[in-house]
């Protein structure tokens, strides 16, 4: 077959992809630059980090222990960890940069996703391409969206629903071909098991609008409904690796304290999600509202096209699906209990599927207008012009309406054009004494690093844009005070440490504080070195392991773990190691050492030495004690933790403020104490890949092997 000229009509629509798609090269190319993270991204940075050693340790990257934030958690065990394991294992090979790089490349030709996305929901080329060329210009007034705002260095840092956002467009137009066709039932399962391990809240929406696709044709619902199926269940099991544990392991992450009953959570009702879309604000803040316009012109042309067009059914479906979502709690209240998991769905996200389904609909808008614009120049005589001129002049034409919307993004982007190289020249000169202070540390022994506490702003100070509380997270050093809410059971105990409380860096195991010269040296602390603008204090006796006697237990759960643990932090406890263990839902307190009336005059031992691998989630202890006593590990409690005294297994406890506690007897003992990995990753991979491999197999007929019925576009 003949290749088709560059000219070619048929190829036009791709050259307006390759327009949108260069447009992110050029403006977002300071994103690709090494430096330091201020947001989110410095998390999923160093969780690439973990998984890449994990991988060159000869370990499965799937579960571990991560210690850097929060006082360390079993986080790839409870979060959707693939993009960071694909990314730190490609690290290996592409070297340090794949983190900047794939969050450059992803953003940049999100446009391709975009128009393959249209075209597999049966889109036609110039529809689709025109979404494509829409795709980069998105700024909405809630943020979080599909935008640039939420991954660049100065935005929001969502990493891994980029991810999430690259597989969304294609998921959900084969998940469409698989339920309205029966096409590559296999290829939409492994779709959709990717677009759930990617980002889990992206999975979600892409699960339900399988039910939009069943809806959308009544007379075929039942033949529909069987597709669907086979689709989720063969896509739950391709990423039941990744659920299983997550599921098994829910109660015992900590439900976000801080978010609950707000927008973060909640999302923001329909009266303001409403009022933003028609005053243009979810499409275009802060300008014109050249996108809202186009989209709305779309859904004027998807409701005419009801009736006569699947796709307009099930782009309006989405949609609809998509901003009751996003309404959240204040408008659907209880009915979201009826959902799997409702409880715990971060709502505000769903503007995700609000922005795809807008942009599908700009797409057909800015099509109408080029289709009206080649209209007149064919039959207007004074605009007449040579065939081979009307496509550009055309395609001119739509970049002139969307002029406005790309002049506001190369604007916003400017910034960090500028702030990008300003923080690098800041890490050049304030960063390499903070840098240089903490290889000192490491140098002097293991321990955790306080610098500032995100949760409590005064006390803070930045290197260039970024906070102190980032600093240690982008450099990969075990810390405290980058609070994550959601992170461990421990997390609400870290937003409430205090450094000027003396009893507080000994019982969270902070043995290191760094901070600018003119800041009052935290009370009991120790001046160890000085390097540019900063200082490097050191609390000597403090250590990841100690002795305790435990008193009382206190009844805790996963809604109200760090509001319970107020009191004890602020009261004389701590500073006599008098700990109370702790009741959770499902397991009961420990007895505690110490009686009711119990006060004794000495302590309860000594930690003779100690070690601590903190990577692999490894602590041991030489004591002795001389009473009946507990080691605290500090370390957020995690029931994956397992001890061994005298090289006997003993059961872990959980103390307060959410630690792991050890029991050992009076004497002489060794204490090893390890985070063991969820045993069945094996199984359940064969178990997720058979499933998509059955699949394939149970194609039903040669026409079915060779992609199945013709799907007629929209144009």
């Amino acid at each position: 077959m003949a290749r088709k000229p560059w000219n070619d009509p048929s190829r036009l629509p791709l050259y307006v992809v390759a327009v949108a798609v260069a447009f992110g090269l050029v403006a977002l190319w300071p994103e690709h630059r090494d430096v330091w993270y201020l947001n989110d991204s410095a998390v999923h940075r160093s969780m690439t980090t973990w998984a890449a050693d994990r991988i060159r340790d000869g370990h499965l990257p799937f579960d571990g222990w991560y210690p850097y934030l929060a006082l360390g958690a079993s986080r790839f065990h409870h979060y959707q960890s693939l993009p960071h394991i694909i990314t730190g294992a490609l690290s290996i090979v592409l070297g340090p940069g794949t983190f900047r790089w794939s969050l450059y490349l992803l953003l940049a030709c999100w446009p391709i996703s975009v128009y393959a996305g249209g075209r597999l929901l049966g889109l036609g080329r110039w529809p689709a391409a025109a979404a494509a060329l829409v795709s980069p210009l998105l700024v909405s007034r809630p943020g979080l969206g599909f935008e640039w705002n939420s991954y660049v260095w100065r935005g929001s840092g969502t990493w891994a629903q980029l991810w999430g956002m690259w597989a969304l467009p294609i998921c959900l137009g084969l998940s469409w071909q698989a339920v309205a066709r029966g096409r590559r039932m296999w290829l939409a399962a492994l779709a959709l098991g990717l677009t759930i391990a990617f980002h889990l809240l992206t999975g979600y929406l892409a699960l339900l609008c399988l039910g939009v696709f069943v809806l959308v044709v009544p007379r075929e619902i039942w033949t529909r409904l069987g597709r669907a199926a086979i689709v989720a269940l063969a896509a739950l099991l391709f990423s039941a690796w990744m659920l299983v544990p997550l599921v098994l392991g829910a109660k015992w992450t900590i439900n976000d304290e801080f978010s609950r009953g707000t927008y973060f959570y909640d999302s923001f009702g329909a009266k303001k999600v409403l009022g933003w879309l028609v005053t243009g604000r979810l499409f275009d803040a802060g300008r014109l509202p050249v996108v809202t316009l186009l989209a709305a012109g779309g859904l004027v042309i998807a409701v005419r096209g009801f009736r006569a067009h699947e796709q307009s059914r099930v782009l309006l479906g989405v949609g609809l699906l998509s901003l009751l979502l996003f309404f959240g709690r204040p408008t659907l209240g209880p009915v979201l209990k009826l959902l799997p998991g409702g409880g715990d769905l971060f709502l505000r996200r769903y503007i995700m599927g609000v922005h795809l389904v807008g942009l599908y609909l700009a797409g057909f808008g800015l099509a109408w207008l080029g289709a009206l614009a080649a209209k007149l120049l064919r039959e207007r005589p004074a605009l007449r012009l040579p065939p081979r001129w009307r496509p550009v002049s055309i395609g001119v034409a739509g970049l002139v309406v969307l002029m406005p919307a790309f002049i506001e993004r190369v604007s916003y982007e400017a910034k960090d054009w500028t702030w990008i190289p300003q923080q690098i020249e800041s890490q050049a000169t304030d960063g390499v004494g903070y840098e240089a202070l903490v290889q000192r540390a490491e140098a002097e022994g293991p321990g955790r690093i306080f610098s500032s506490l995100r949760s409590q702003p005064t006390g803070g100070f930045d290197v260039g844009s970024v906070p102190g509380y980032v600093i240690p997270v982008n450099l990969q050093v075990d810390s405290l005070g980058f609070t994550r809410p959601t992170w461990s059971l421990a997390s609400g105990a870290e937003a409430r440490f205090q450094i000027g409380n003396p009893t507080h860096p000994p019982l969270y195991g902070v043995r290191y504080v760094i901070v600018p010269q003119d800041r009052t040296p935290p009370p009991g602390a120790t001046e160890v070195a000085r390097s540019g603008r900063f200082v490097l204090y050191e609390y000597p006796d403090s250590d990841y392991v100690a002795l305790v006697d435990t008193v009382a237990p206190i009844s805790v759960n996963r809604d109200d773990i760090g509001s319970q643990m107020t009191s004890f932090l602020d009261s004389g406890l701590p500073g006599r190691a008098f700990l109370p263990t702790l009741a959770f839902p499902g397991s009961p307190a420990a007895a505690p050492t110490l009686g009711p009336n119990e006060e004794p005059s000495s302590s309860p031992g000594t930690v003779r030495s100690s070690f601590s691998s903190i990577a692999d989630g490894v602590f041991g202890a030489t004591v002795t004690a001389r009473r009946p006593a507990v080691l605290k590990v500090a370390a957020s409690f995690d029931p994956g933790f397992r001890a061994l005294v005298d090289g006997r297994e003993v059961p872990v406890q959980m103390i307060a403020p959410g630690f792991v506690g050890v029991p050992v007897p009076a004497g002489r003992h060794e204490v090893f104490v390890t985070y063991q990995s969820y045993p069945w990753y094996g199984p359940l991979f064969i178990l997720g890949i058979g499933a998509i491999v059955l699949l394939w197999f149970a194609r039903r007929s040669p026409r079915d092997r060779r992609g199945g019925a013709h799907i007629p576009s929209m144009t």
